[in-house]
């Protein structure tokens, strides 16, 4: 063979060469990105994955805080509903003690102000009964005469049990009434000059 063929032969296989050589760079290439863009598209399906999670604890949490509020709320309207019937409660009392208060009072200022009588006699044979039952009759028979029956004969088992050194509460519990209320009948009868 001739030199130039062999040259010739040799410049062609390098021609050649050279033109498969970019398809192999480009093949690689495509490759590279392909795997590339297949991690950057399971990232982003891990991020997605990990915001989603968020967003469902985010919610359940939102939905936890919604339920303990109203739970809250619920109760709160509950206290408030109470409040307001004790409320009622204490403006009866109060009007009941006014009314009472007043009564007494009344009577305070109208046994004052009347001279004491005597007892009749059929009131004196209805005394040998024993206990409350004769001061009840005291105390009716006097108001049919007129008088109001003092403090004293109104509230007898209060003031035994006041002279037996019985504290406030105890009597208010014995004999079923408020603290204030036995408190105003001691205050009254120390008026009256019963006490």
């Amino acid at each position: 063979m001739k030199p130039w063929i062999i040259v010739a032969i040799l410049g062609a296989a390098a021609i050649v060469y050279a033109l498969m050589l970019p398809k192999r760079k480009a093949d690689k290439s495509s490759s590279d990105k392909d795997k590339i863009v297949q991690e950057v598209e399971a990232t982003l399906e891990q991020y997605f994955a990990d915001i989603e999670r968020e967003n469902e604890e985010l919610v359940g949490l939102i939905a936890q805080m919604k339920q303990e509020a109203s739970s809250k709320q619920l109760a709160q309207q509950e206290q408030l509903v109470e409040m307001r019937q004790r409320i009622i409660q204490l403006e009866q009392q109060q009007g009941q003690y006014e009314a009472r208060m007043a009564a007494l009072e009344e009577g305070s200022k109208h046994a004052a102000s009347q001279p004491p009588q005597s007892v009749p006699e059929t009131l004196g044979t209805q005394g040998s009964r024993a206990g409350n039952e004769s001061d009840h009759n005291e105390s009716e028979a006097s108001a049919e005469e007129g008088l109001e029956p003092s403090i004293r004969e109104r509230y007898p088992e209060l003031f035994e049990l006041h002279a037996q050194g019985k504290s406030i509460e105890g009597i208010a519990k014995r004999v079923g009434m408020q603290k204030g209320e036995v408190q105003l009948i001691l205050q009254l009868a120390k008026q009256e000059g019963s006490l």
